[in-house]
């Protein structure tokens, strides 16, 4: 079972936007239900351009496919790696800003540290 430790790595190495965790959420929501980019632009009331980005992080990190229909559907490689997405998507719901924060200290990492500086408590 993968700690609370584990899921920030997992969130730091595998997401390069906040959206990516929304995309695979809204996935999760509905496993078996696949969605086409265009649904997912409505849905996630965000563009195009995020929609695709997001898609190529899930399906390069190994977390979904695009079917022969070509809907999007929660795939992971692994039942190690669903659950892993599943705990990911507990802790986001969970602890937003911390993954938030963890997404954004993998593209700057300087200012993450500059921001410790100020904090009083570790989250």
């Amino acid at each position: 079972m993968a700690t609370d430790r584990d899921i920030e790595k997992f969130i730091g190495d595998s997401f390069s936007s906040v959206w990516d965790l929304e995309l695979l959420s809204l996935l999760l929501k509905h496993p078996d239900q696949g969605t086409t980019a265009t649904e997912l632009v409505e849905r996630m009331r965000s563009s195009e351009l995020i929609v695709a980005r997001g898609i190529e992080t899930l399906v390069a990190a190994g977390l979904a496919a695009i079917e022969g229909d070509g809907r999007l559907r929660f795939r992971p490689i692994s039942e190690t790696l669903a659950e892993c997405a599943r705990r990911t998507c507990e802790f986001y719901a969970r602890f937003p800003g911390r993954a938030r924060r963890l997404i954004v200290a993998r593209h700057s990492p300087g200012l993450d540290a500059f921001a410790d500086a100020f904090r009083l408590r570790k989250d």
